[in-house]
């Protein structure tokens, strides 16, 4: 008798640690890649998302996809000159910057998040202040010893997903 209640208190504790352990990550990404492959938007820009989910810009630059966070919304890599990132770094046009972008789509319409929360502004702005001078509020300099590795890139969590400008009807191609 003492054999099965040690038996049935074991298979209880392995049942209890295997749903403990058991935490299962759930991924939109199929849902989003069905939602946007071989579609195109029109915009100011050509958008081609291709099988994968990445997307193509005007047949030259490529994001990404990096993750869905629901199949609506995604996020991108874009690898790029600083100084297209922001004006502030337009003196330093041969530094690149990976950063994060988030697309959405509802309605059949594209919508782009064009900031990024506050938080990672004031991350920006203090590596700023500490690797070189603002000479006003649009012009930055760095110091002779910046060190570009640790410039903060934004990331996925940065991105404030309230902030979107439609970029226009999605369409299938």
């Amino acid at each position: 008798m003492q054999y099965i209640f040690i038996i049935a208190v074991i298979v209880a504790v392995i049942a209890v640690l295997f749903f403990i352990t058991n935490n299962r990550v759930i991924s939109y990404d199929k849902d989003w890649i069905r939602a946007v492959k071989r579609r195109a938007v029109n915009g100011d820009k050509k958008y081609i998302f291709e099988e994968n989910g990445d997307i193509i810009i005007d047949n030259k630059k490529k994001l990404a996809l990096i993750k869905a966070k629901n199949n609506k919304m995604a996020v991108y890599s874009n690898t790029d000159f600083i100084n297209k990132f922001m004006l502030v770094f337009s003196a330093y046009g041969s530094i690149k910057v990976t950063f994060m972008e988030g697309y959405i789509v509802e309605n059949d319409k594209l919508y782009y998040t064009y900031a990024y929360k506050s938080s990672y502004y004031k991350k920006l702005n203090d590596w700023m202040k500490n690797n070189g001078v603002f000479e006003s509020k649009e012009v930055w300099a760095a110091n002779k010893k910046v060190n570009w590795k640790t410039f903060p890139a934004p990331r996925e969590n940065d991105i404030n997903w309230e902030k979107k400008v439609l970029i226009g009807d999605i369409v299938k191609i």
